[in-house]
């Protein structure tokens, strides 16, 4: 009986082991999103404008999904900061989303990391859920077109080829 238990217990184990490390393996896996129409949004930023998508018509952008807590967000920034221009001369707009924190947190966090960009707030998440974005720090590329071209936790290295150029 002993035997028997253990048996199934190792196989068990083995199961559990193999089911986890699939998940975080396609976890960890870039994908470039079959091409879908981006929901449209309109949304207040930290120092009061309204953006909408629409204003990016015939653009490439780069939309980043963070918080204010998440320590892999925060990392972030700094590489943001720096690739800035170098986005905007290869004609992607950058556009930073706050999910689902107050505006007070996150002016507070701008002034606090000095952070030169004016960030969307989606305060009810309802940006996020429209782009199924389930983790943080989350990049959507949307193309010109208007089409998710990819999603994932980290701006590509290879953007401007998912983008077509």
């Amino acid at each position: 009986m002993k035997k028997i238990v253990r048996e199934v217990s190792v196989i068990l184990s083995l199961v559990l082991f193999l089911s986890a490390s699939s998940v975080f393996a396609s976890a960890s896996v870039k994908k470039e999103a079959d091409p879908s129409s981006a929901p449209q949004f309109s949304l207040a930023t930290v120092s009061g404008k309204t953006v909408s998508l629409k204003d990016f018509k015939g653009k490439n952008v780069a939309l980043f999904f963070f918080t204010t807590w998440c320590p892999w967000c925060r990392k972030k920034f700094p590489e943001l900061i720096k690739d800035q221009q170098k986005y905007k001369s290869d004609g992607v707009e950058l556009v930073i989303i706050d999910v689902g924190e107050s505006q007070a947190k996150v002016s507070s966090f701008i002034e606090k990391q000095g952070i030169p960009f004016d960030i969307l707030l989606d305060r009810d998440t309802k940006v996020s859920e429209d782009y199924d974005v389930v983790g943080i720090p989350n990049f959507v590329l949307v193309s010109s077109e208007g089409n998710i071209v990819y999603s994932d936790n980290d701006m590509p290295n290879n953007y401007n080829k998912i983008f077509g150029k």
